[in-house]
């Protein structure tokens, strides 16, 4: 018996090409959506990578920065870069070596820095741009600013590191110091222009971009200058009363001489003729002489406590100084120093009163009495206990 089977139609015929075509579009869907997957964890591992790489080397600039064995011993300055490719910062004591198109960004010193040679995951040492404010040529305290910037935002920054991934479309990278110094062949967008803007992103959708960058802000790295600079100034004071078994008078505001009438003040830059009866400093007690040549001394204010100076060695009278926000007891201080910090708004520098230093009420009104605050832009002062 013959079974009767109809024929297909043309719409069966169109349902099965349908079918067909949507398998297609599965299968290759899922090879694409498989093949992203593969691709991401690579490419996020790369970036986590070259992160932990920059993080490195800002550690290192900022220790640079605050580091006593600098060429000139200047807290806050930055090396300049590398414009040879050995490693080393090139410029010494004067003006980094400026190139003649490219100035202030080359590599990453490494070799100065005391680190290996730095690579991304593409291979390419990092590339490198301080400020040309704090290269060492320019006074630098709390109150230096710097013109360079982040993606046009107004927040000033100290240097930049950059990652410059593997080379994108247009960008040989031949053998060869010329080649290897020019920043367009490894750097994108803003970034390969060698001025004082730099962009952490493309500024266009259509412009290729795989820079990675570390930024070192102005204020972060002179805010841990300062706490540097009143660390130093505790270990001399220190040992002046190590010697004597009391603390130095004070100056009065903006001046350099011992102020035998004095209970608070800047730190004294010599101590006679002003304060006769007192010892003179010695090379160990001595402020540095960054610490006047930077104009440290007139953005930092010192407090003897009244039980601890001449009158009365070994803290032996009345009257110690409380410095609130600390452990307790909180009143036993024998001497303090604060770090005015950068000028705020409606403060002058340099400063016609103690309120154009000092920002908090508690540190500005003159009495024995002192508050360590979270630095913030509503105050920046920064307090060293000396002793206890």
């Amino acid at each position: 018996m013959t079974t009767y089977r109809p024929a297909r139609g043309p719409r069966d015929q169109q349902g099965a090409a349908l079918l067909i075509l949507l398998t297609i579009i599965v299968t290759a869907a899922a090879y694409t959506l498989l093949n992203r997957l593969n691709r991401e964890p690579a490419a996020i591992l790369r970036a986590a990578g070259d992160s932990k790489l920059l993080g490195e080397a800002k550690s290192a600039l900022t220790g640079y920065a605050l580091s006593a064995s600098t060429p000139v011993t200047q807290p806050g300055r930055l090396p300049c870069p590398d414009y040879a490719g050995d490693g080393n910062f090139d410029g010494l004591s004067d003006p980094c070596d400026e190139q003649t198109n490219f100035v202030r960004l080359g590599r990453l010193p490494w070799q100065t820095l005391g680190l290996a040679p730095l690579r991304d995951s593409a291979g390419e040492l990092l590339w490198y741009s301080p400020a040309l404010e704090l290269d060492g040529n320019q006074i630098i305290n709390s109150d230096s600013s710097t013109s360079l910037r982040l993606d046009g935002e107004p927040r000033e920054v100290a240097a930049v590191v950059i990652a410059p991934g593997a080379a994108l479309e247009g960008q040989a990278r031949p053998a060869g110091l010329a080649a290897q110094s020019d920043p367009r062949r490894y750097l994108e967008d803003r970034n390969s222009r060698a001025d004082r803007e730099f962009v952490s992103a493309a500024t266009s959708a259509v412009t290729p971009f795989n820079d990675q960058l570390a930024v070192i802000y102005r204020d972060e790295l002179l805010q841990a200058v300062e706490r540097r600079v009143l660390g130093e100034l505790k270990s001399r004071l220190l040992s002046y009363y190590a010697a004597n078994r009391y603390y130095p008078y004070p100056t009065a505001l903006n001046g350099t001489d011992c102020d035998l009438t004095g209970t608070q003040g800047h730190l004294p830059l010599v101590i006679k003729p002003g304060c006769p009866v007192l010892a003179e400093w010695t090379p160990a007690s001595a402020p540095p002489a960054w610490f006047s040549s930077q104009k440290w001394n007139l953005l930092v204010w010192y407090a003897p406590a009244p039980a601890c100076v001449l009158l009365t060695p070994d803290c032996s009278g009345s009257g110690k100084i409380q410095v609130r926000n600390t452990p307790v007891p909180d009143d036993d201080k024998e001497a303090v120093l604060l770090a005015a910090g950068a000028a705020l708004s409606g403060q002058s520098r340099p400063a016609l009163s103690l309120g154009d230093l000092l920002d908090d009420s508690e540190n500005k009104n003159n009495d024995t009495v002192f508050s360590r605050l979270p630095v913030d832009a509503a105050s920046n002062d920064q307090v060293q206990v000396v002793a206890p």
